[in-house]
């Protein structure tokens, strides 16, 4: 019987601990994306920090953690799935559509912001850290991923449901609201190439061939560099506050480095960190409201528990023979 059970269980699980729908629901999402990619004639984008991001599953091989090759393939699945997404929008966009933010940047500060930024902080070192800094964003989903999982499983759990929300609000945002960088509107340097260029060949070859595909140069509100080093500092915190405060130096150059390399105006900074505040708080209600109804049973059982063992007990019962 135990191993008709096991064999049912192995047969729902499916591969990676995947029950059948879910492989099937991939199955046709990897489908349709293929149809778009061939009907708007793109390639599909990926980055450098997605490729890290693929090393997850063989670190819970090697502490022989089978949750943890799990849950890294969900959460790979999720990131990869938005990574294609994200090179179609770029090919949905008609140039008419696209618009400058800077603008905002303006009535916000009454400057050029981004320009200002690098003409003030100009050198051939600022380029340089400024482009690690840049390149961090997606090995930061993967440091947390680790860190929060073998750390706290419930700051796991919140930083995983936020950086989905966040993603896909991002998405709908860049459809729907199309914005180009002030490297594109002419407003400031493309610093990133310069820095680019200051990394040894092989790593400029395989970013091309990584990059060779990107169509979605006008998302650039909100930042997602800004916002998923947001959700890094926020779950930190969380996590204590000696990590909360080292991961501000870190958070901290991450914004830099978007504005001075010109890839985001201020404007698309601060809507990154508003996106990730947002998702945050969207779903630690979601979950309060989910662990609610657990938590009054909870204390009613206790309370009925509790009565019980403070009411006296009765003479025993005559035993019937």
């Amino acid at each position: 019987m135990d191993e008709i059970d096991a064999a049912d269980r192995n047969v729902r699980e499916g591969l990676f601990g995947l029950n059948s729908a879910i492989l099937v629901a991939i199955l046709i999402y990897v489908t349709v994306v293929a149809t778009a990619y061939v009907r708007f004639g793109t390639l599909p984008q990926i980055s450098l920090g997605a490729v890290a991001i693929l090393a997850l599953p063989f670190i819970g091989l090697a502490t022989r953690s089978k949750e943890f090759v799990k849950n890294s393939m969900l959460i790979i699945a999720v990131l990869l799935t938005y990574e294609s997404l994200q090179g179609i929008t770029g090919s949905m966009v008609h140039s008419g559509s696209v618009v400058s933010l800077a603008g905002v940047d303006q009535a916000l500060v009454g400057a050029n912001f981004t320009a200002d930024v690098q003409a003030s902080f100009a050198s051939s070192a600022t380029t340089f850290v400024s482009t690690v800094f840049y390149g961090l964003h997606a090995f930061l989903i993967m440091i947390a991923f680790v860190l929060f999982w073998f750390k706290n499983r419930a700051v796991f759990r919140g930083y995983t449901y936020s950086l989905v929300v966040t993603s896909y609000l991002a998405l709908l945002t860049f459809v729907v609201l199309p914005s180009a960088p002030p490297w594109l509107t002419g407003t400031a340097h493309n610093l990133l190439t310069t820095g680019v260029r200051m990394f040894p060949p092989v790593f400029q070859e395989v970013q091309a061939v990584l990059l060779s595909g990107e169509s979605d140069l006008v998302a650039a509100f909100p930042s997602l560099h800004a916002a998923y080093a947001t959700l890094f500092s926020i779950f930190m915190f969380k996590l204590g506050r000696k990590y909360g405060f080292a991961s501000l130096f870190i958070a901290g150059g991450v914004y830099f480095s978007i504005i001075y390399l010109g890839q985001h105006f201020l404007v698309d900074l601060l809507g990154g960190i508003v996106y990730a505040g947002v998702s945050v708080y969207a779903v630690e209600w979601v979950m309060a409201r989910r662990q609610r109804p657990r938590s009054q049973s909870s204390a009613a059982i206790d309370a009925i528990v509790g009565v019980r063992l403070l009411t006296p007990a009765g003479p025993p019962l005559d035993r019937q023979v």
